[in-house]
């Protein structure tokens, strides 16, 4: 019996292997930016002291309709999520491509890289002499939008550094 089990067992997931079919993944072109930029590389950041604005933009396969779009943002240094929905009458058409324009905002149970729950924002404005403060990393945001659609999924990833003492 065993000798006919085997055999049986193979053949069936050769038959379970020969039914899968690779497909091409639609190509949603994803676009991320921001209206802050790292002037030695060009890459896109987001400002923890500063208004930060960030777009994303992607297509949809023809005849789809866009049901749900959700954006989960992760901290490198905080290991915090924050996943949002978004409705999606706050996205933008133009032709074939669908934008989402957003403020970025920093702290606790906003963005991820947030500060400790016993520190709390203060009304003092430090200005230091000589005023030459230099931009620094103090870590990064992973932010993933996926998109629902009738006919499927899109994803979308990029990975910004966060800047301290933006210009």
């Amino acid at each position: 019996m065993k000798k006919l089990t085997l055999p049986f067992l193979f053949a069936t997931l050769a038959l379970v292997l020969t039914s899968c079919v690779l497909v091409e993944l639609p190509d949603s072109s994803f676009h991320f930016d921001s209206n802050w930029q790292r002037s030695n590389s060009g890459a896109f950041v987001f400002c923890s002291n500063k208004t930060t604005q960030m777009r994303y933009s992607f297509r949809i396969p023809v005849g789809a309709t866009i049901q749900k779009v959700t954006e989960t943002y992760k901290g490198k240094a905080s290991g915090e999520t924050l996943v949002l929905d978004r409705p999606v009458s706050q996205l933008s058409q133009e032709g074939d491509r669908y934008y989402f324009v957003g403020q970025i905002n920093f702290g606790q149970g906003l963005v991820p890289q947030t500060l400790q729950p016993e520190v709390g924002v203060l009304s003092i404005v430090v200005t230091p002499f000589p005023p030459t403060i230099t931009p620094s990393i103090v870590g990064s945001t992973t932010v993933r939008v996926r998109v629902d659609t009738t006919t499927g999924s899109l994803y979308g990833v990029y990975t910004y550094d966060v800047y301290a003492n933006c210009p």
